[in-house]
């Protein structure tokens, strides 16, 4: 037990340093895309796949009463502090492991508690890796994939519970001492934060969402930019030169009626877009029969890293298997945040923000449209709107809600019970999250817009989080 406690010490020193580094990195070199055309690895790729997996929400219970949510980890490293006690129980044979119910899990929310939650479900044995454990032990076979860990903070023996929504996994090990994350999070409740409140309560129907009923502060007011100057053709020569690591003169270029600009080496192509998106083209060298997820994360992580590097709190946000011609591989999905806050795009310029198709060691298609704060310094006292709750938002839009609901299952008003068709309705909301919504109508100068992202049902609607209008549904795949 001495050993272990030697080997934890070590670890918590290794990652307080790691935070320090860290810091110090973002400081000394902000993400710049022209200093980036001289420091190629301004991220490594094995910083990139250890951060690559992170979550998207953190839920913090201070009690049964109070409840806060953050979406970034900037400020508090809850998540970087949660890490090293995460790769020590994941190298653990020694665990103590039992499974608890759904209902179990829920009721400890209640309990002084942190829940990480991730995008989508994660791969126990790829999570395992990507903290650096290189042989992962019991847990990974208890639970093949985990979509939120749960770390109790309370009174009493500590534990980590791993979930995914079906199966829930509580572990306890001997040496586990989370005192450090208990003192964050004590600091955490003694600051000003936004109240949560589960839907049962509040809206007294049977769901277990959280929403706050006012908000504390508003989001900070924030205009973008392209990432790529698509005027510049020196620059877009530039990075020609980095993707096909060619002089520009032994690469073709193609300007298109539209200002897009093709370049060409081999069969490898590049095109960027006069609206700021790129994608590039390279096929297979040679035929992959059998995908590794492993393998094809350290392929995306060493080419993010060496091509027009990493932007700052990037995270894999949705992995997909795929075959393209008996070829058999992923396709990675990467979002980001800008001060903390999720952005997501209001138009059909691209999917999302980085879209990789990897095949193991090869990447074969990659799109990449990125934006950029401006970080231009205003006076916050200009938006002199409060932000709305998502409580006041579902109020004011339930017959939106409504409506969406009886036509995605086929239902007529007049033959179901209003009060069962507003439990109905109000039961399907699956996520509700703050998030920066981006307009992408201009190349520069484009204020992004505080939304009430809402998941009901099949849909998604956007909501302005200060004047409560729609600004787009849609209906999801």
């Amino acid at each position: 037990m001495y050993k272990e406690r030697i080997k934890t010490f070590l670890l918590l020193f290794l990652v307080f340093i790691s935070i320090f580094l860290t810091k110090q990195l973002w400081m000394q070199m902000p993400y710049d895309i022209f200093s980036l055309f001289e420091r190629r690895e301004a991220i490594s790729a094995n910083f990139l796949f250890t951060d690559m997996i992170k979550p998207d929400k953190y839920q913090l219970n201070f009690n049964e009463k109070n409840h806060t949510f953050f979406y970034s980890d900037d400020d508090n490293n809850l998540w970087t502090s949660s890490r090293v006690f995460l790769a020590d129980i994941f190298s653990s044979n020694s665990v103590i492991m039992e499974n608890i119910s759904a209902k179990e899990l829920l009721n400890l929310h209640n309990s002084r508690s942190i829940v990480f939650y991730f995008p989508e479900n994660f791969n126990t044995y790829i999570l395992a890796r990507s903290l650096g454990v290189q042989k992962p032990g019991d847990i990974v076979e208890n639970i093949a994939d985990i979509n939120r860990i749960y770390f109790y903070l309370g009174a009493g023996e500590p534990y980590i519970i791993f979930s995914n929504g079906k199966e829930n996994l509580k572990v306890y090990s001997s040496n586990l001492n989370l005192d450090s994350i208990k003192n964050r999070l004590k600091a955490i409740e003694n600051a000003d934060y936004t109240y949560y409140y589960p839907i049962r309560e509040t809206l007294n129907v049977n769901n277990d969402i959280y929403i706050p009923y006012r908000m504390s502060k508003n989001l900070p007011i924030v205009y973008v930019e392209n990432e790529l100057k698509t005027d510049d053709i020196e620059e877009m020569r530039g990075i020609a030169e980095i993707f096909f690591k060619k002089d520009i003169d032994y690469i073709r270029e193609i300007i298109e009626n539209n200002g897009s600009i093709l370049y060409l080496y081999n069969q490898k192509v590049l095109k960027i877009n006069q609206n700021g998106l790129l994608e590039y083209f390279s096929p297979l060298e040679e035929p992959v029969k059998e995908r590794n997820l492993y393998i094809s994360l350290n392929t995306t992580s060493e080419f993010l890293s060496n091509h027009l590097g990493v932007p700052k709190d990037l995270y894999l946000s949705k992995i997909e298997e795929i075959e393209s011609e008996g070829n058999l591989g992923y396709r990675l999905t990467f979002k980001y945040r800008i001060r903390g806050i999720p952005v997501i795009l209001s138009k059909d310029i691209a999917e999302d923000f980085i879209q990789i198709d990897v095949f193991n060691s090869y990447i074969r298609n990659y799109k990449r449209f990125i934006r950029r704060d401006m970080n231009i310094n205003i006076n916050e006292a200009e938006e002199s709107k409060q932000m709305l709750s998502t409580y006041y938002i579902i109020n004011n839009n339930y017959q939106l809600l409504e409506k969406g609901y009886l036509e995605d299952n086929k239902l007529s008003l007049e033959a179901i019970d209003e009060e069962a068709l507003k439990e109905e309705v109000l039961s399907s909301i699956k996520d509700i999250s703050l998030t920066y919504l981006d307009p992408c109508n201009n190349k520069q100068n484009e204020r992004l817009i505080g939304v009430w992202l809402l998941k009901v049902g099949n849909r998604t609607y956007a909501f302005d989080a200060y004047d409560g209008e729609l600004l787009f549904s849609e209906i999801n795949s």
